[in-house]
């Protein structure tokens, strides 16, 4: 089996890809960025066409099998007009190639009628290629959930930050409506599986997942999973996808562009309406994922390069990178020896006061002292030891009580004979909104204390050497 992959360097064709080679297929993508697609891991073991889908589809159709249509617009001027003018393009070099299948992952269309720009577009993407001259497999899906999927970042992201405490989060009424998730592995099966539908086959299939919860019900069951506080949801009668689209922008990696369409959908029951792919290929291995394993899968997933920039669990960083007139081993010699009678390099008196406040409140408060040795699980003053990597890396992090969770990784590395640069990390995973309020309102102080740091490492390491 040949297949031509279009959108192999997007969330869900970079993991198509690794499926089809395999089963035993040969791969060729044709991609925009071959140094993207580069980051995938898989480069080196499929035929890499570059070009623009509406200039290159015709040489890249060539010889293959099966093609696999993955690419759509979002929003923005003309994406309507843009994606039926590729699905054109797509339908007719097929033909001319001789290609015996086209498979493509659309979106559930509306059981009300209804419908937004967003699905409409994904509808009559289907619809050209199901009335060309290839016969097509147009696979309609939910919400994917999984690391990476914007509609599940946005999930994520708006969980984590109301949920994250006891707050009451006002939502559109229309996020009581209905809708049929489905986790990435089974959108992965299903992708799979259509090579084994009879020759000719050129239809629509509904896939989704076992579970038909609201939209409500999709963040609740984020945050159980995440282990998150419950939070009231609040029902209000106002639909405004463009001004939510901005405040997701603000609370989530996902771009307002990208929102507006996805909160736009909102709108509308999103549920399969049938269920005949299953009859012909059967189901996936251990049945259709519920919808609270798929999250818990996502919240394990170290994610991959193909990722939405920013996915995962959300966190705020700071950093400081100051080079060193000293070499790395002296340099080290600081960072190892930090904390305790040695102290922390910074303003004087600042964390006293900061760890004294800790205590009033039932935090470590003013514990001071090094371990015999810097390893994981050591206490160091209010910190714990998370890693060492000897003359290179140390991450910390802190105990004291705060809404979320902070860490310190400091990293020498050498430059030159006898310089070296030290980069100084804070990474902060806030607790909900209460979180995110806290890491602003410190985040002058913090720039300051923690920049003194970095300088007064770097001016003691290039003491040791003269």
């Amino acid at each position: 089996m040949r297949a031509l992959v279009i959108g192999a360097t997007g969330y869900v064709g970079a993991r198509l890809v690794p499926r089809l080679l395999g089963a035993g297929a040969t791969v060729r993508c044709l991609v925009r960025s071959p140094e993207k697609l580069a980051r995938t891991g898989f480069a080196d073991r499929v035929e890499v066409i570059r070009g623009d889908v509406l200039e290159t589809v015709a040489e890249a159709c060539a010889d293959v099998d099966v093609l696999y249509h993955l690419v759509h617009s979002m929003d923005g001027p003309g994406f309507a007009e843009r994606d039926r003018g590729i699905a054109e393009a797509v339908a007719d070099a097929a033909a001319r190639a001789g290609v015996r299948r086209i498979v493509y992952l659309g979106g559930l269309q509306p059981v009300d009628g209804g419908n937004s720009a967003h699905l409409r577009s994904r509808g009559e993407v289907g619809e050209v290629l199901l009335a060309g001259p290839v016969p097509a497999v147009v696979l309609q899906a939910g919400i994917v959930v999984g690391r990476g999927s914007a509609s599940f970042e946005m999930i994520r992201h708006v969980a984590e930050t109301v949920f994250g405490g006891p707050l009451a989060l006002p939502l559109p009424d229309q996020a009581w409506n209905r809708v049929q998730p489905i986790a990435i592995d089974d959108v992965l099966y299903w992708l799979t599986a259509a090579l084994r539908l009879p020759a000719g086959t050129n239809r629509t299939f509904d896939v989704g997942g076992p579970d038909v919860p609201t939209y409500v019900e999709l963040l609740r069951g984020y945050a159980r999973e995440a282990g998150l506080a419950r939070a009231v949801t609040v029902p209000v009668p106002v639909a405004a996808p463009r001004l939510g689209a901005r405040a997701v922008g603000l609370l989530t990696p996902v771009d307002r562009e990208l929102a507006a369409p996805l909160l736009e959908s909102m709108a509308h029951e999103l549920v399969c309406r049938e269920d005949d792919l299953a009859g012909l290929v059967g189901e996936p291995p251990g049945g259709r994922t519920p919808y609270p394993e798929a999250v818990r899968r996502a919240l394990a997933d170290p994610g991959t390069p193909s990722d939405l920039p920013g996915s995962g669990p959300p966190e705020i960083t700071g950093r400081h990178v100051v080079e060193v007139d000293a070499p790395v081993e002296d340099l080290w010699a600081v960072v190892a020896g930090i904390g305790g009678d040695e102290g922390w390099h910074t303003l004087p008196g600042v964390w006293a006061v900061r760890q004294r406040l800790d205590g009033l409140i039932g935090g470590v408060g003013l514990r001071r002292g090094r371990p015999r040795r810097l390893e994981p699980g050591a206490a160091l003053d209010w910190w714990r030891v998370e890693e060492v990597e000897p003359g290179r890396s140390l991450l910390l992090r802190a105990e004291t009580r705060m809404p979320g969770t902070a860490r310190l990784r400091m990293t020498a590395e050498p430059t030159g004979p006898g310089t070296s640069r030290y980069t100084q990390t804070v990474t902060f995973r806030p607790r909900g909104l209460a979180g995110r309020i806290y890491w602003y309102a410190q985040k002058p102080a913090h720039d300051l204390v923690f920049g003194v740091t970095a300088r007064m490492i770097a001016y003691h390491a290039q003491g040791r050497t003269e």
